[in-house]
């Protein structure tokens, strides 16, 4: 069953028990009126009765008997009857036949409670007690409300079929406007069935409204938009990861079968052995910056951010800049610092070790005494971090694109790399929440300036 027919069903339940409901009610309380109108129809005609019998002396029950039996009022099967307060029968009128036995538990009844009222079948009885002066007598009434139950009945049909042909047109209106409420659900099931791995750059059409299909239609968006990052990610990080292990692999492999052309001096050996494991020491470092970008760029590591100091991490950064080639230089200078919050960031120090590790790397490397500055202060709401060098510089054309995957400037000379590095820093200072300048000229080094916000005091 569709969304559309269950949501029409229900209506139609929900709204057949309502109106049932109401038309129970009316039926019950229409049938309590009936009741009470013909008893107190039943009522007056044994007041009257009682009254010309009892306290009109020119009326005895012979005239009375003619007088109720052409009277125009009289009700259909009506009876009569009087007693006295010993509950012997004064007077009955109404046909030979007695419809209703009435005993004498009844007449005690009525002289206990005032009145009481009996039902048989289609007949009704009602007895109460008439005070004269001179006796208290019981007054028995009964007969058929032939019009008031054909009145009760007509509107009981009348009530079924509009019940009926209510449902009808509920279920009717109800899928109309069932189908008319989803008809932007099915819109969206029609867009999203036309979206394939190929295609996740579509993005479902989210209308003008701000209702749940439209939140809906929002959030599917986010979910491509994510579904289609991951998927870049995945097919750059191949891409690449394929494209830059091809040269150091190929090195090593060539280095390996020229080694194995021709029995070799042990020198020779011990050459090519430290090559190779340079190279692969090279291919460590960029499968570390490959899985690196790739976890920037998914952002995993956001779930275990975190209050990191950044002395801590630009002395763990300058230690392994320095293992990684003992002849570079780093120098550290922190200004401005009065307490430990004042240089803590939130972050991940892993990441964050990676930003000032590649900074410092490039300083060493582009610089001709393989020297490079690092200062680290914080600054209001900020903590900046600063990696200078004296190195050969960045060109104007060239600054814009530092930042780009696999991008070299035209300068670096012989330097060995593979433009990971700055686009990684970029990556991670963004997921920070921070920002990263540059300034440099051509010959006169460059300048990398950090600014990160500060983690909230604890």
């Amino acid at each position: 069953m569709t969304i559309r027919t269950r949501l029409a069903v229900q209506f139609v339940v929900l709204a057949s028990l309502t109106l049932g409901v109401a038309f129970v009610v009316v039926y019950l309380r229409a049938a309590d009126f009936r009741q009470e109108e013909f008893l107190g129809r039943l009522h007056d005609r044994g007041v009257n009765a009682a009254k010309l019998l009892i306290q009109v002396a020119e009326v005895d029950d012979k005239l009375l008997r003619i007088m109720e039996g052409n009277s125009p009022v009289r009700l259909p099967d009506e009876e009569i009857t009087i007693f006295d307060k010993n509950n012997a029968e004064l007077l009955h009128l109404g046909t030979t036949g007695r419809h209703m036995t009435i005993e004498p538990a009844l007449l005690d009844s009525v002289r206990s409670n005032g009145s009481a009222k009996r039902t048989s079948g289609d007949r009704e009885m009602f007895a109460f007690l008439f005070n004269n002066e001179a006796d208290r007598f019981v007054v028995v009434t009964s007969g058929r409300d032939i019009y008031g139950r054909s009145k009760l009945r007509n509107q009981a049909r009348v009530m079924v079929a509009t019940f009926l042909i209510g449902l009808a047109l509920m279920f009717l209106v109800g899928r109309f406007y069932a189908r008319r409420a989803l008809s932007p659900l099915q819109r969206l099931v029609v867009d999203l069935q036309g979206i394939g791995a190929s295609e996740l750059g579509k993005r479902v059409k989210m209308g003008e409204g701000s209702d749940e299909i439209a939140q809906l239609a929002a959030s599917f968006n986010d979910l491509l938009e994510r579904l289609q990052t991951a998927f870049s990610v995945q097919k750059n990080f191949i891409s690449n990861a394929s494209h830059e292990m091809r040269t150091p692999l190929t090195a090593i492999s060539g280095q390996l079968e020229v080694l194995l052309l021709k029995e070799r001096s042990g020198e020779e050996y011990r050459t090519v052995v430290r090559s190779v494991v340079e190279d692969m020491q090279a291919l460590n470092r960029l499968s570390d910056r490959l899985l690196l970008m790739a976890q920037a760029e998914t952002a995993s590591a956001a779930m275990t951010f975190a209050p990191v100091r950044m002395d801590e991490v630009v002395w763990a950064a300058r230690s392994e800049v320095i293992r990684t080639d003992p002849e570079n230089r780093v120098d550290v200078m922190i200004d401005e610092v009065e307490e430990a919050d004042d240089i803590t960031v939130k972050g991940n120090e892993a990441l964050l070790r990676s930003v000032v590790v590649n900074l410092v790397e490039n300083a060493c490397k582009y610089s001709s005494d393989k020297r490079a500055l690092v200062s680290l202060k914080g600054s209001g709401a900020m903590v900046r971090l600063v990696v200078e060098d004296q190195g050969v510089g960045i060109a104007p054309e060239d600054r814009e694109r530092i930042f780009e995957n696999f991008f070299r400037a035209r300068n670096t000379g012989g330097a060995k790399g593979h433009g990971i590095g700055l686009s990684l820093v970029k990556r991670i200072v963004d997921l920070h929440d921070g920002e990263i300048k540059v300034k440099s000229a051509l010959g006169s080094g460059t300048l990398f300036i950090v600014r990160l916000p500060k983690a909230d005091p604890a």
